[in-house]
């Protein structure tokens, strides 16, 4: 009787000959192994999949500068738009939790479909259809009138494409990344770009419907046309990303009844053998039985909850804080809670972006689980104090403290990345994988938004900040505990990728 080693060997030696092509493996000094064809350098430092492109490798990074951008921005508007358009101030709190729980009702199966969808059609077509939905409901967003039924559908719409794109934020990675130990460093790149998407909505973009409002009526038409704009600029970003990102992702052919096709017509291309995307689903969860993906699972968790949580109260913290001082109502400007928003969102982010790098090295160089547990360190130390400050939003100890949120953030980020990308995940379901790692973020939105909303209202405006201090310093805690079951499951690999060689030489012999 064959062992279970065996038997899922030879599966994916089966399942890599039916559809045509076989890909080599080579072994590093540790003993793991990479998957997929030979390594290419670009820029002289990111190793990365032969078949990546220039082009390819800057479109893919410019997609994830756009994907957090639209997503933060969004968060920040949509803020602007409660209280300047639909003049909603005492209950803008539970509004904005309770939008956020209906996005992510929508975008906990969005993106487990989108997941499965990209390992049977290619990564960057669902990519571009991601930034369209997101594209059309900022244009739609310019026209509500009130929050049930318009915003709350505009949510929606855009919750769909934020599901599609983050989840292929994650997923194109592994198809980018061309070894193990360099995955890091192009991790930190994707966070960087991230990260700068995150600052340029928080330092410029957040001031353009302000900067319309003088050029136009007044504010309200000024964030009107702010959103179209970017809206429009996104849904041509989308048909260029369509042509341009890496599509190593994609099957070979596709099916058009019992025609199979391919970009060459002179080229036969074997029919690919369709998984059941059940199975495939089910590949996805199970995953988590490693803590190291499970550990990765957490951090998607942690990380989407610090994005919305910080963006989406932040700004409302401190629009409130104008509120209270006569601002933001009765025709007065709402242009000082924009200044405050774009230096706590902003410059704290953009310095805490000097270390995805750090983070991306040291992600290379020692165990992720203890790089993992550093960040959500910081990030608690840097969450609870600001929670409970009695400051103005300005003062220079806020600032610090954003900072070093901003730090545990990024690093929750690239760490993360690189762990749900391991070796120990089958390439053929990257995706699924890929989809299970967003779905835990939607959860996390879906539970932390709603009730930091409502503790926003009924007990304090820094209650938001506390449940992203409480995640911290529970994926620290996780983080310690893959650190030292970690050895075990090493050597386990080390063992069953022995195993998998000498069957492959068995098998050549053969």
């Amino acid at each position: 009787m064959k062992s279970e080693i065996e038997e899922q060997f030879h599966d994916k030696k089966d399942h890599e000959r039916e559809i045509g092509h076989e890909e080599p493996s080579t072994k590093s000094l540790e003993g793991s192994i990479i998957i997929g064809p030979e390594k290419r350098k670009l820029f002289g430092i990111f190793i990365v999949n032969e078949k990546i492109s220039y082009v390819n490798l800057i479109s893919y990074l410019f997609a994830c500068f756009l994907t957090i951008c639209l997503v933060v921005y969004l968060s920040v508007c949509q803020n602007f738009v409660l209280t300047v358009i639909l003049r909603i101030y005492s209950t803008a709190g539970n509004v904005t939790g309770s939008l956020t729980l209906y996005d992510e009702l929508v975008a906990l199966p969005s993106t487990l479909a989108w997941g499965v969808l990209s390992d049977r059609v290619g990564r960057r077509y669902v990519y571009s259809i991601g930034f369209v939905f997101m594209g059309t409901a900022m244009v739609l967003y310019s026209l509500v009138e009130n929050v049930y039924p318009q915003m709350l559908l505009c949510r929606l719409l855009f919750s769909m494409g934020v599901a599609a794109c983050t989840c292929m934020m994650t997923g194109t990675l592994g198809d980018v990344a061309g070894g193990v130990h360099e995955r890091g460093r192009v991790s930190a790149l994707v966070g960087i770009l991230a990260g700068i998407g995150g600052v340029v909505a928080g330092m410029v973009l957040i001031k353009v419907p302000f900067q319309l409002g003088s050029l136009v009526k007044n504010e309200t038409e000024g964030l009107r046309l702010s959103l179209v704009i970017v809206g429009g600029c996104a849904i041509g970003l989308a048909f260029i990303f369509a042509f341009t990102m890496p599509n190593v992702g994609a099957p070979r052919g596709f099916c058009f009844g019992k025609r199979w096709a391919s970009g060459d017509d002179s080229i036969p291309v074997p029919k690919k053998k369709l998984e059941n995307p059940f199975q495939m689903l089910k590949y996805g969860i199970l995953a988590g039985r490693d803590p190291r993906i499970a550990l990765a699972y957490f951090s998607s968790f942690v990380a989407r909850a610090d994005t919305v949580l910080f963006t989406s109260y932040m700004s409302l913290w401190v629009i409130q804080h104008y509120v209270d001082i006569g601002y933001c109502r009765d025709s007065k400007t709402c242009y000082p809670a924009a200044g405050d928003t774009h230096t706590l969102t902003g410059i704290g982010q953009g310095i805490s972006l000097l270390f995805a790098p750090l983070f991306g090295y040291a992600g290379e160089k020692f165990k992720k689980s203890t790089v993992l547990g550093v960040a959500g360190i910081i990030g608690a130390v840097g969450s609870l104090p600001f929670a409970f400050t009695k400051e103005a939003p300005a003062a220079k100890s806020n600032f610090v403290f954003v900072t070093m949120v901003g730090i545990g953030q990024i690093g929750i980020i690239v760490t993360g990345m690189t762990l749900v990308n391991g070796t120990y995940v089958d390439p053929r379901f990257r995706g699924s994988v890929a989809g299970v790692f967003s779905f835990c973020g939607a959860v996390s939105i879906m539970i932390m938004a709603k009730l930091g909303g409502y503790l926003f209202d009924v007990w304090m405006r820094g209650a938001p900040f506390v449940l992203m201090g409480i995640a911290h310093v529970l994926i620290a805690l996780m983080s310690l505990y893959t650190r030292l079951v970690t050895p075990g499951l090493e050597k386990r690999d080390r063992e069953m990728f022995a195993k998998e060689a000498e069957m492959e030489k068995e098998d050549k012999e053969d």
